[in-house]
């Protein structure tokens, strides 16, 4: 998952950067980037990580 997310964050920094000609580019940008962020985020939400223990704290169940 984290190469997936990797690949996304630099996609969304191609767009980001993208020279800005006309109100058409301002527009695909902004819908490509909304896209690709929206994709980020189901992405992050999903990716399971492991149970975090803390110093000294134990979890009983």
């Amino acid at each position: 998952m984290f190469l997936i997310d990797a690949l996304l964050i630099l996609a969304m920094l191609f767009f980001l950067f993208l020279p800005i000609t006309d109100r058409r580019t301002v527009r695909m940008r902004v819908c490509t980037l909304c896209a690709l962020l929206a994709v980020f985020s189901v992405s992050v939400a999903r990716t399971h990580v492991g149970p975090v223990q803390l110093a000294g704290v134990v979890s009983t169940h």
